[in-house]
């Protein structure tokens, strides 16, 4: 499957806006700037939050747990893209004890961090949230926007013509104080008609495209 949003992050999870300062994912208003880092040099910059891939506020879900050695947690659906050691993007269930993990310091760059602990626990509400950088800091750590891939190319192509929709469109600042965010329940319409057309290709084309 090429494609990216059965799986994400619960609602929990803490993410720094540039002007609301920091905020749990089930609190992201469409629009918001999120923290995240350059992936060449892991310099600092705001993405902004322009959709939701995905978010099902009741539904109930096992998570990966990571611990760092400095104490950072991250709880993640194990197919979900996270970046480990020289920013290679994987699936968090790849992740082992003893693995290195990016992160962000406190001096706000890139840190790259031992795992000393993984376990799962099970919660209620799932999110994930899509970004135009295609990536952002969740509770310390650099993740991916999708999952269910293991090409991180591929996926962030595949939502090019939402991301240029959402730059040439602005009807929906009309409905930032409607709740629109909150609203949105289930995946996105543009993700299950990318699954359509998936399950639809050849599979010597699926593979090539996977590669």
């Amino acid at each position: 499957m090429v494609f990216f949003v059965f799986c994400c992050f619960p609602g929990e999870v803490l993410v720094t806006t540039r002007f609301g300062g920091v905020k749990r994912l089930d609190q992201l208003k469409r629009g918001d700037e999120i923290l995240t880092l350059s992936k060449r040099g892991g310099v600092p910059k705001y993405t902004k939050f322009y959709t939701w891939g995905h978010r099902e506020v009741d539904r109930t879900t096992e998570f990966i747990v990571i611990k760092t050695i400095t104490g950072k947690i991250l709880k993640i659906t194990g197919d979900h893209l996270l970046f480990g050691e020289g920013c290679i993007t994987m699936k968090a269930k790849m992740i082992k004890k003893g693995d290195k993990i990016c992160t962000i310091s406190p001096d706000a760059t890139l840190l790259e961090e031992l795992i000393v602990d993984i376990s799962t626990e099970t919660l209620t509400g799932i999110y994930a949230p899509f970004t135009m950088s295609s990536d952002f800091i969740a509770n310390g750590f650099l993740v991916g926007c999708y999952s269910n891939i293991d090409n991180f190319q591929v996926a962030h192509a595949s939502v090019l013509p939402l991301r240029m929709l959402h730059k040439v469109d602005k009807s929906w600042k009309k409905q930032q104080g409607t709740n629109f965010s909150e609203e949105q329940e289930g995946l996105h319409n543009y993700v299950k008609n990318v699954f359509k057309i998936w399950e639809n290709l050849p599979h010597r084309v699926q593979t090539v495209i996977e590669k």
